[in-house]
């Protein structure tokens, strides 16, 4: 049981951290939406460096 929410809990970080770095790799192409593409990005970012970090105890 423990083992499958470890498993859940680094899939769903490590979406976080890949959607935060495309959507910061995009902005640059984006002038309009420039600085919302890099908020939006890093708060993804810092999410799924949370997410890592709760879910770190579960693979004991």
């Amino acid at each position: 049981m423990m083992a499958a929410r470890a498993v859940e809990m680094f899939v769903l970080s490590l979406m976080c951290l890949v959607s935060g770095a495309t959507l910061a790799g995009i902005a640059p192409h984006r002038p309009v939406r420039r600085a919302a593409f890099e908020s939006m990005g890093g708060c993804l970012v810092v999410g799924g460096l949370c997410l890592l970090g709760t879910g770190l105890p579960l693979f004991r």
